[in-house]
Formats: structure tokens, C-alpha cells, sequence
């Protein structure tokens, strides 16, 4: 069975440095992974591509019962078939690849450059989009290869005994009315900031703080309060701003197109306005042209005028 992983980063450089220290294997996709850092770099100035997100960390891990760890042959089959995966996962984008055997799960980690080699244009989506995405291949490359697919873990949202109970009874718990909050709140699209996401909730009555690591939500006019992780994942600092900031650079690169395309449709407007009044002289000149010779009597015509 093969388990899979992805999230973003802020910098491939450090995501590679990790990667590299434990690796026994490596290669790479689009990329050669002997100068990952150089090249994931190249690609961002090449593009001048904004943003915090640099690239995204993967790693597919193999079952023990499957893949030895320490065999050669494993490592080197786990290798191809990881490089198969995110190749067809991710065909325009750079993947660095390194194998790590340094648990009782042979797995490969993959540094994932964000922007797509053809468009230069950043991935989009959310990170359960990307997973879904990986894992469905990874389960079709897998089966392909004899191997067991991965077996799906739902996230269940964490409850209290005191919650279940009151839900029972037919009552709201107070940190369901908090996640709902979140919920309705992230739902709108156009909340791309920690300032919109806190303003929006505020109207929802729910109050939320930085601390740390963590988000703490407070339901106001009760004065009980809670940490996100406590509420489940969707509800975690980590899970917030990542969300929030695809949401951020999507808009960014909207914005960028809009202008461009708005700059050429202006540029397409003032061509057809030359040309237009290019075409109205070209007719007043002939109009004249015609009007001139109308007038202008013929040298014979005078002069039998002239004699009569």
C-alpha cells in the first residue's frame, strides 16, 4: 500500500536541504535534482512569479510488507514508480525526488515546484484537492505495478463527550456554532485575508486570535473559547492561511491578467481607430481626386469653345 502527502512551503530551498540529508536515491522530473535549489530558483525569476508559496512537499511512503527498506532493488523501484506518479500528476512542473529509508516505511519525498513550466502560472487549488488528485493516481500507478492501493482515512471533527451528548438532546453545542461560522465565512470566496476572515466571523459573532502556532476562536457574549486544533483540522491556523493565501495569489494573478488583457483590448481599439481614419482620408482624397477632375475642362473642349 502506498500512503500519500502534500503541502506547501514558503521555500523549495529548505524543503531540498531537508530532502537531500537522508536521501540514498535521487532524481527528479522536468529538473535535475543534483541543482534543484538553482533551478527551482531560475524558473521563479525567469517568471517573475509573486507570492509566498514556493513549491509544495510529497512524499509517497511504501508498505513494509512490499518494499524492504534496505534493499537496493526496492529503492530503485519505489524511485520509478514515485517518479511515474508525479510525472503524470504533475507533467509541467519541476519534481525533485529522494528516496529516504530511514523508517520502516520505504518513501520518497517530492519537492514540487509551483509553477507550471508551460503557462508560468502557479498551481491552484486547495491541498485536499491536490491529495485527492495524487492519491487517485497513485492508486491507478500502483495497481498497475501489482501493488495496494491506498486506503482513504476521513477526517472526522473532533467532539466532547459533553457534545455528543448535548447533540443528542437536540441542542447546538457552542463549538458547533463556531464551526459553522468558520464554514459559512470561508465559503465566500472573495475572503482572501486574515483581516476579512476575522471581520467576517466578528459578524457571526465569533471572535478569533493568533496565538502562536494556533488560532483561538471565542464565541462572543458566552466567554468560552477554544484553540482550532481542538475543533479538527479544517479548523487549524496552518489550514486557515494556507487556504487563505491560494486565495490571495489567485486573485493577484487574475488581477495581473485583467490588466494585460484590458491593455491589449485598448491597444486592439486604438489600431482599428488608425485604420478607420487611415480608410476616411484615403476616401475624402479620392472623393476629391474624382470632384477635381469633374471640374477641370478638357484642352480640346476649350478651344472649340473658343472658336465657336
Amino acid at each position: 500500500m502506498a500512503t500519500t502527502h502534500i503541502k506547501r512551503s514558503t521555500s523549495a530551498s529548505r524543503l531540498v536541504n531537508y530532502a537531500e540529508k537522508r536521501a540514498v536515491l535521487k532524481d527528479g522530473h522536468n529538473i535535475d535534482a543534483d541543482y534543484a535549489k538553482s533551478l527551482f530558483k531560475q524558473v521563479r525569476e525567469i517568471y517573475g512569479n509573486q507570492g509566498k508559496t514556493e513549491a509544495y512537499a510529497s512524499r509517497i511512503a511504501f508498505s513494509p510488507k512490499e518494499f524492504n527498506p534496505q534493499s537496493q532493488l526496492d529503492q530503485i523501484k519505489a524511485l520509478q514508480i514515485a517518479k511515474e506518479i508525479y510525472a503524470t500528476a504533475y507533467p509541467h512542473q519541476q519534481v525533485a525526488l529522494y528516496v529516504h529509508n530511514d523508517t520502516d516505511s520505504l518513501h520518497v519525498h517530492a519537492v514540487i515546484g509551483a509553477i507550471n513550466l508551460q503557462t508560468g502560472k502557479k498551481m491552484h487549488g486547495n491541498w485536499k484537492e491536490y491529495r485527492e488528485k495524487l492519491v487517485k493516481i497513485t492508486d491507478k500507478v500502483v495497481k498497475n505495478h501489482g501493488l495496494s492501493v491506498t486506503v482513504p482515512q476521513p477526517r472526522a471533527e473532533k467532539r466532547t463527550m459533553a457534545e455528543l451528548k448535548m447533540r443528542e438532546k437536540g441542542h447546538v453545542p457552542w463549538k458547533d456554532k463556531i464551526r459553522q461560522a468558520v464554514d459559512t465565512t470561508m465559503r465566500e470566496a472573495h475572503i482572501s485575508d486574515f483581516k476579512s476572515f476575522k471581520e467576517k466571523l466578528g459578524q457571526l459573532y465569533v471572535n478569533v486570535y493568533e496565538r502562536g502556532r494556533e488560532l483561538t476562536y471565542e464565541l462572543l457574549d458566552t466567554n468560552k473559547k477554544v484553540r482550532g486544533s481542538k475543533l479538527g483540522d479544517d479548523y487549524k491556523k496552518e489550514t486557515i492561511f494556507n487556504e487563505l493565501d491560494r486565495r490571495k495569489q489567485y486573485h493577484h494573478e487574475r488581477n495581473r491578467e485583467r490588466q494585460g488583457s484590458t491593455w491589449l483590448k485598448g491597444r486592439g481599439e486604438r489600431v482599428e481607430e488608425e485604420q478607420s481614419a487611415r480608410l476616411k482620408l484615403a476616401q475624402r482624397a479620392e472623393r476629391i481626386q474624382r470632384e477635381t477632375h469633374t471640374r477641370t475642362p478638357n484642352p480640346s473642349q476649350s478651344r472649340n469653345t473658343r472658336q465657336l
